[in-house]
């Protein structure tokens, strides 16, 4: 387990069965499921599915 709390926002995911690796060596960009997201998106895709601590009004 990592101290990094981002760390735990893409284990989350895959908790769900969701496929969720880098694209790259960028950090900053996702693969989950096939679809390419930014890792804010994917930090929203955890708060909007009740894995991660997130606003509640998500733009």
């Amino acid at each position: 387990m990592s101290d990094d709390p981002f760390h735990e926002v893409v284990e989350a995911p895959r908790v769900l069965g969701l496929y969720v690796e880098p694209t790259g060596d960028d950090r900053s960009l996702w693969l989950v499921n096939g679809e390419e997201m930014t890792d804010a998106g994917l930090m929203k895709l955890a708060s909007l599915l009740g894995l991660a601590p997130g606003s509640p009004t998500i733009q």
